[in-house]
């Protein structure tokens, strides 16, 4: 036996923290490492290890087929898929997966950037020419190990004009569930309740590991979904006595839903999470104030260990509160052409139909 020999545990452990583009190399360095690396709980390592690096997935919203991962380190640009090109309005990412979607909703996209692996799912269309696609969100779903994405649609419905008064709107929110494992899409039972909540226009999707439960940023509330029940409800952002309105997308902040609000006065950022969801009460607990030594115009993700990404005077910036540390993204987009920012992870996982694209 060699004295340089490793053993195959401690293989699979170094193998688990390199790119997933080596990886992809290394399968043909021998049959064991081409066994280690096709191993799905190799995957599974490779995935948690990555979800320790922070990075965000940026989409310019230009010409909407510029991709760009950042770090405090750099900045990379991704090559998107020719079939995306000029077509991508939303992005989402979950477990290292890129969801696209083109500009009316009525095609999506699962990719993987480091495999350049996709796949094309063409989804019902708009039933009336009046409806916009308002929202996405894209989970995982670890009771049936199964990728899926809620599509949440606008029906506008005009009622009657008035010459003086103008026209009398209203509107219902239509919901379309995909499921990677069935292929199928079907509609979700919306509530008569719910159906008139303002959600806002690409609004960010936080998906709670714990109870299974996605939330989506309204005007005034937070909308959310139970995966396993596969029913909506809503709970009413925090007292006026307390914020005047919301800076942020809805974050994980620490495995809890979270939103920055503004405070009535107008001087003050907080962070608050949504705790001890109960069927008759909601509370709202304030954690800490965010920005006193900058000024924070908006906050687009919250990466862990203390850092978000913010805007920051017309820059995207790193910003981490408890050090009181910022640091300008890399990108060289301005903050203005941002669409959409995700947080992103690399990952070997492709589920069952995807195909190798060549670009």
């Amino acid at each position: 036996m060699s004295r340089y020999y490793l053993s195959q545990e401690l293989i699979f452990e170094i193998l688990s923290y390199l790119p997933v583009i080596s990886l992809l190399r290394f399968r043909s360095v021998c049959k064991s490492w081409r066994s280690i690396i096709s191993d799905p709980q190799f995957n599974n390592a490779v995935l948690t290890n990555s979800q320790n690096k922070q990075a965000t997935l940026s989409l310019l919203d230009k010409d909407f087929d510029n991709l760009y991962v950042d770090t405090r380190q750099e900045s990379v640009k991704l090559n998107v898929p020719p079939q995306c090109n000029g077509k991508v309005r939303w992005i989402c990412s979950c477990n290292g997966l890129v969801c696209l979607t083109e500009k009316y909703g009525n095609v999506i996209y699962f990719w993987n950037p480091s495999t350049k692996q996709m796949k094309r799912i063409a989804a019902p269309k708009a039933r009336e020419a009046a409806e916009y696609v308002s929202d996405f969100g894209f989970v995982f779903d670890p009771a049936c190990n199964d990728y899926k994405v809620l599509r949440l649609t606008v029906c506008l419905i005009y009622i009657y004009f008035l010459p003086d008064e103008g026209e009398d709107i209203s509107y219902e929110l239509i919901a379309d569930l995909y499921s990677s494992r069935t292929g199928c899409f079907k509609e979700i039972h919306v509530p008569e309740n719910l159906k008139n909540i303002e959600v806002r226009l690409h609004s960010k999707c936080v998906h709670d590991l714990k109870t299974e439960v996605s939330y989506f940023e309204g005007t005034n509330e937070l909308l959310s979904f139970d995966l396993e029940k596969e029913v909506f409800k809503v709970y009413p952002y925090p007292v006026p006595d307390h914020v005047q309105r919301s800076k942020s997308n809805v974050l994980d902040f620490e495995g809890s839903a979270a939103m920055i609000f503004e405070s009535v006065d107008g001087l003050v950022l907080s962070l608050w999470t949504l705790d001890n969801v109960c069927e008759d009460r909601v509370c709202w607990t304030k954690k800490f104030n965010i920005g006193a030594c900058m000024k924070i115009d908006w906050v687009f993700l919250y990466l862990g260990d203390g850092e978000f990404v913010v805007k920051s005077d017309g820059e995207k910036i790193f910003y981490d509160y408890k050090k009181k540390d910022a640091k300008k993204l890399l990108s060289p987009a301005p903050v203005g052409m941002l669409d959409s920012v995700v947080k992103y992870t690399e990952t070997l996982v492709s589920p069952k139909d995807f195909k190798d694209l060549s670009f």
